[in-house]
């Protein structure tokens, strides 16, 4: 009992509650009576949704994405909104606007696609998906117009020209015209720096939506990308804005054959106001930057 008796001495030299504690927690381990436990990660709370009168517990990573999670998480009225029905995907839950399911004109929920073989035989295309079929249409500017090509980022002359480096700008100025903002890339960038809206020459998301998109637009978020949330924005008339390479396009357009493929989606590409280009014309995608209308 030596040692613990030493450790008492210790104990009676030591001042303050720090260094008692860390004596007594020795002291604890000395006599063996003492056991720490674990702390055990807590849990992500499942969030129930409703199904065709059923409930289904969404868990991220398990059968819901994280980030359609997150907004879950930050707007508990999403969950049983029923402008937004749910379908289930390549194993996970997907929101999607209800108009994107009720128009008349559309085929029926999934039809076999023919095309063309390389010798020419018909062969059997992916599955198409309707609700998945979206067009909205947003507008397209290029960085390089003249009314704002030599414009420095941020108004500082240390930073590149919207000509050089201007896409992410220029993206965001798309979106929040879509969003029926009264700006065009020279205005957002001129506002962008009067209100402190850059950060070493980048735009910061959410300071430009508050200040910048006359009330339009909210910032959602800034994500890794994910294939399977393009379909979900795009139903909510949420072009999204993706990080491809080092360039940002916005997409605009999807065509619901292949929701995981790059061909399937149509961009407003900045480097020249083009329409035309599909997603698969740049490098895969990395990050994705959502925003909503106000």
């Amino acid at each position: 009992m030596k040692p613990l008796r030493d450790l008492q001495k210790f104990l009676r030299q030591v001042k303050g509650p720090v260094f008692a504690m860390v004596a007594l927690i020795a002291i604890g381990a000395a006599v063996g009576g003492w056991v720490l436990l674990p702390v055990r990660a807590q849990q992500p709370q499942a969030i129930p949704i409703q199904v065709n009168g059923e409930t289904v517990l969404l868990e991220p990573g398990q059968n819901v994405h994280p980030q359609t999670y997150d907004l879950l998480i930050r707007d508990p009225g999403f969950a049983s909104d029923k402008s937004i029905k749910w379908v289930y995907l390549d194993k996970m839950w997907v929101p999607l606007a209800r108009a994107a399911f009720e128009q008349p004109t559309r085929p029926p929920v999934k039809e076999r696609r023919p095309s063309q073989g390389a010798s020419g035989q018909e062969i059997v295309g992916p599955d198409y998906i309707p609700e998945c079929d979206i067009n909205l249409s947003a507008p397209a500017y290029s960085q390089r117009d003249s009314a704002w090509a030599s414009a420095r980022l941020c108004n500082n002359g240390s930073c590149a020209t919207m000509y050089d480096e201007g896409c992410a700008m220029t993206s965001t100025a798309m979106v929040f015209r879509y969003f029926g903002a009264n700006t065009d890339p020279g205005q957002l960038n001129t506002c962008s720096a009067n209100n402190g809206c850059c950060s070493s020459c980048n735009l910061v998301g959410d300071c430009a939506a508050s200040n910048c998109s006359g009330g339009r637009a909210t910032h959602v978020g800034y994500y890794a990308f994910n294939w399977l949330d393009m379909c979900g924005l795009l139903s909510q008339n949420r072009p999204p804005i993706v990080h491809v390479g080092n360039h940002y396009v916005v997409v605009y357009r999807s065509l619901g054959y292949d929701l995981c493929s790059g061909s399937d989606y149509y961009i407003n590409d900045p480097i020249d106001g083009s329409t035309y280009k599909r997603l698969s014309y740049y490098p895969a995608p990395t990050e994705m930057a959502e925003y909503r209308a106000n």
